[in-house]
């Protein structure tokens, strides 16, 4: 995506060259997306072949934004759909695994941005029909869950380049939920009343003013510290410590907040191995960082002190 918050220089010849194939080029996602109904019975597995094919056609020919993306920019992410039981003709219970990652600066690896199970999914699907979706208006839970989370992925990706550039996209998200209407029967999971872990709790934390810095981490873990790995490695650390320095702030007003963990499953080991080239000091407070913040991942992050 060619924005001056967003990738390293591209040269002016292939920006005109982007610009000339808009069309084809403006989609923003390279999405794995997977359905397993392994469980159901007495439906015929076309029906979930035939989603799949959808939802991933969906996912990844769908322009989100009126941003170019050259193939090679297109933000990694995947979704696992998980079919628990068929609730009633065309209509299943599911859960959904979603994780995005983005580009590191100078390398080929990339740095796990997101990573959440969604476990209140009403899924209403009948084989072959059209995916109508829209951000001014409601056209069915399943789209709407799909574009959601394709504009929190997009906003947290533009936040890690960019100090404010997912505003405008966790915007989107949250009108996405708000035209849900409450008496949607396969509406579950965009309301605060439905549960502690959900859509509303996510898109409601990253809108808070309360979790401001929540947004902050998004910029000095990636943009200022992963994408400085290459070349300064201590600066790099240093920032990131940074970043562990306001979860821990935000972790302590609200240690259960849901951003955090769903930071954590993403970051965990990434964080085991940025810190495992460190000296003993800078271990040690990363290490009481870590425990204090994510407990859940100590014998994980035990390690750092063990090698």
């Amino acid at each position: 995506m060619i924005t001056t918050l967003k990738r390293k220089t591209i040269p002016c010849l292939l920006i005109l060259v982007l610009f000339a194939f808009v069309n084809t080029q403006a989609q923003e996602l390279k999405c794995q997306l997977t359905v397993s109904a392994q469980k159901v019975t007495g439906v015929d597995p076309s029906v979930f072949k035939s989603m799949e094919n959808a939802l991933s056609e969906f996912m990844n020919t769908k322009a989100f934004t009126q941003d170019i993306f050259a193939p090679e920019e297109k933000i990694e992410c995947s979704m696992f759909i998980l079919i628990d039981n068929a609730a009633a003709q065309d209509v299943y219970n599911a859960s959904i695994t979603i994780q995005c990652s983005r580009p590191v600066y100078n390398s080929s690896y990339n740095s796990p941005i997101f990573n959440f199970v969604d476990k209140d999914c009403i899924l209403t699907y009948t084989q072959n029909q059209a995916l109508d979706f829209g951000t001014t208006q409601y056209n069915s839970n399943l789209t709407s869950i799909l574009g959601f989370y394709a504009y929190l992925m997009i906003g947290m990706d533009y936040e890690s380049f960019g100090k404010g550039g997912g505003a405008k996209y966790f915007n989107l998200a949250e009108q996405i939920m708000n035209n849900v209407p409450t008496n949607a029967p396969d509406a579950k999971g965009w309301k605060p009343f439905d549960g502690t872990r959900n859509r509303y709790w996510l898109i409601n934390n990253m809108q808070s003013s309360k979790y401001e810095l929540f947004k902050q981490v998004l910029w000095d873990y990636h943009y200022a510290g992963m994408d400085n790995f290459y070349d300064k490695p201590a600066l790099a650390r240093q920032n990131i410590m940074n970043a562990l320095d306001k979860l821990d702030r935000i972790a302590k007003d609200n240690p259960n907040a849901i951003l955090l963990s769903a930071f954590f499953q993403a970051k965990s080991d990434e964080l085991v191995g940025v810190f495992s080239g460190a000296d003993m000091g800078e271990k040690a407070k990363a290490l009481a960082y870590l425990r204090r913040i994510d407990p859940s991942n100590s014998t994980k992050y035990d390690k750092l002190v063990k090698n």
